[in-house]
This record gives structure tokens, C-alpha cells and sequence, in this order.
């Protein structure tokens, strides 16, 4: 992608955007590690009118200051001391965002398993999961995501995936940074079916409370509160 189609992307509602980020591969490297996997599940936060959003009034204060700043930059904000990763959305001074909840996670699956003490689906069904998986914390807090460009796949020296063989993109460690979170648009997947719902957590805030503004691929494995009879196998295009 070019910066004005990265541009144009992040500038989109932020209901598109939350809907349109399910299925890129955000990455991060930690230690020298690259992880990466597929965005499964989000919410959307409008902002100013939004009695859920971290942006409701408009009331800056230096906690929330990365969300009046431009879209693609990362918003990190602690629940019970887990780490919640948001992605700014709209013009710059519209505190709009998109809050990643859940990852399929594609690479280095058995550092994550490490860092979280869990394995299989606890690895990263969940908002505050996922982060501790990547090693997610708020040194990333107000810096531009990044997007994975093709030279950073298609070279001879790289980091391979070794926990599934189906998964055949190759990163460059070198050219992926500490300072930042990546997005790859290259490589993503389009899912079969989208589901919504009310926000998870979200009590109180009147009609708020209820309005769909979360987002899933309907019958992945690692969308948090998914049923073992809901989940499917085949949910990518």
C-alpha cells in the first residue's frame, strides 16, 4: 500500500476501519522475537458523543492524549494492569479509535504460550491476552503503526514460522523495529462471515451500552467468549 491509500485507510469511519482490520496480521518484535496474527475480533469507539469512549466530551488529559493525535497512531490504556491496544481513527483532534480485542496467533506460538502461561486458545482470546502474548506495553503508547512493506518478506535473510507449516510468509528481522506495531495488509485474510454485537464490558452508558459496535470473525476459535459449538475451522475466504 502506498501512505495515501495507508492514509485514506485509517481516515475511513471508524466502523469501516474496525470492520476492515479483521484479518490483517499485526506484528510485533520484543526481544529480538518477531510475533504476528490475524486480527479476529474488534470494537469501535466514536468519540466526542460516546459515553463508552475514552474521547467522550473531548476531555484531553495527558492519559488520553495519544487519541487526539493523527489516525494510525497507537493508543495503549491499562485495565486491572492488562494492556489494551487501540488504533486512532479519523482527523487529528477527533478522539475516535478502534480497540483490538482478539488475535489468531501465526507465529512464534510457543513464546507466546511462555509469556502468557497459557496455551491454545488463552494464548490471545482476549484484549489484555493477546497483548502479554506479543509482549505489548506502553513504550508503543502514541507511536505511528506501522505498515509491513514487501521488501520485508520477500528477501533471503529471514524469521520463519515453525509452529505451522500452512503459514508460509517469511519477515525480515532486521527491517521490523522495537519502537513500533506493524499491520500487513499484503498478507491478509478475508473473513467469510462478520459478526456483531453489543461491547463487551460496556455497563451503564444508556443506549451506548447496546449499540453493535463490536466486531468478529463469526466461528474463529480465539474471538473471546466464543462457544466450542460455534467454532468453525474454515472461516476465511
Amino acid at each position: 500500500m502506498t501512505f495515501e491509500e495507508i492514509e485514506k485507510f485509517y481516515k475511513k469511519d471508524t466502523i469501516t476501519v474496525a470492520k476492515e482490520l479483521l484479518g490483517k496480521i499485526l506484528i510485533s518484535k520484543n526481544e529480538n522475537e518477531i510475533f504476528a496474527g490475524y486480527i479476529v475480533e474488534t470494537e469501535a469507539y466514536l468519540g466526542e458523543f460516546d459515553r463508552a469512549a475514552h474521547g467522550y466530551g473531548k476531555k484531553r488529559t495527558p492519559k488520553v492524549e495519544a487519541l487526539f493525535e493523527k489516525a494510525g497512531t497507537v493508543y495503549i490504556h491499562s485495565i486491572h494492569s492488562h494492556k489494551m491496544l487501540n488504533i486512532v481513527t479519523c482527523e487529528k483532534g477527533n478522539p475516535q479509535s478502534v480497540l483490538i480485542r482478539a488475535i489468531e496467533p501465526i507465529l512464534n506460538i510457543e513464546r507466546m504460550e511462555e509469556n502468557r502461561g497459557k496455551s491454545g486458545i488463552l494464548v490471545s482470546n482476549g484484549p489484555g491476552k493477546f497483548t502479554k502474548a506479543f509482549g505489548i506495553d506502553d513504550r508503543f503508547y502514541k507511536m505511528e503503526i506501522q505498515i509491513i512493506e514487501k521488501n520485508m518478506f520477500e528477501i533471503e535473510n529471514f524469521f520463519e514460522k515453525l509452529e505451522n507449516k500452512n503459514f508460509g510468509i517469511k519477515y525480515d528481522i532486521s527491517k521490523i523495529n522495537e519502537k513500533y506495531l506493524y499491520l500487513d495488509f499484503e498478507n491478509a485474510k478475508i473473513p467469510k462471515k462478520i459478526g456483531t454485537s453489543a461491547r463487551i464490558g460496556v455497563p451503564n452508558k444508556g443506549v451506548w451500552t447496546e449499540k453493535k459496535l463490536r466486531f468478529f470473525v463469526e466461528g474463529n476459535r480465539f474471538v473471546s467468549g466464543t462457544r466450542k459449538a460455534d467454532m468453525k475451522d474454515d472461516v476465511w475466504e
